[in-house]
């Protein structure tokens, strides 16, 4: 006790009282300073660039836990919906046309950054945004969105088997739920196109990648 005390740490029962966490390691809050780095003012992340339309009004976001604003976003209308879906068709052909072996290999690499040296940052804005304890979300949480993507890359690096007899309205194979998408009946594959994933917020890494993560292994592109 006298050496936590030494270390300006809590007494115990004071820590099981509050529930509250330790600090963070290195005294700095990732998410924190990812948001800082963007002057806590975001934009719409299309075709990789954050777009602010001009004469927008400004929605705050806040904290989950204490409600206080951490960064503003511009509100959207249905132009920045068309600006999405035009730059996800636009890319749909290319992405499809990788093959899946390919397509595996990219969604693999993305889970070994988001697992490397961002993994920090984003368990840290997980934590702001839905309010759950960063210990959950670097551990549980984000392991869980990893696999729920890295499972539907391994099998489109399998290659095309088991997709033949499918039929529309089928289920996805790489998918724990059906994909409800009007695909071809018969071998090869042709992907639809493209698909909006709309989510209540806030939404987790794991329920996003849950729905994320099948589509784009099998050619779809997100809008």
């Amino acid at each position: 006790m006298a050496a936590l005390a030494a270390l300006g740490a809590p007494p115990v029962p004071k820590i099981f009282a509050t529930m509250e966490e330790g600090p963070i390691p290195g005294g700095i809050n990732p998410g924190e300073a990812w948001l800082e780095s963007h002057g806590r003012s975001l934009g719409h992340f299309v075709d990789g660039t954050w777009l602010k339309p001009p004469g927008r009004a400004s929605l705050e976001c806040p904290e989950a836990i204490m409600g206080r604003p951490v960064a503003v976003v511009p509100a959207g209308d249905s132009s920045d919906l068309a600006v999405a879906v035009a730059a996800a068709a636009a890319a749909a052909k290319a992405w499809a046309g990788l093959g899946g072996p390919q397509r595996g290999q990219c969604l693999t690499r993305l889970a070994a950054a988001l697992d490397g040296d961002h993994r920090g940052t984003m368990g840290a804005l997980l934590a702001l945004a839905g309010g759950r304890p960063l210990c959950r979300t670097l551990g549980a949480d984000l392991d869980l969105g990893l696999r729920l993507l890295q499972v539907p890359a391994g099998g489109a690096q399998l290659g095309p088997s088991g997709l033949e007899g499918w039929t529309p309205l089928g289920e996805c194979p790489l998918s724990p739920v059906p994909c409800a998408l009007p695909v071809s009946p018969d071998p090869p594959f042709v992907p639809p196109g493209v698909v909006a994933v709309v989510l209540g917020g806030p939404c987790s890494l794991p329920a996003l990648l849950w729905k994320l993560g099948p589509l784009l292994a099998m050619g779809e592109c997100s809008g």
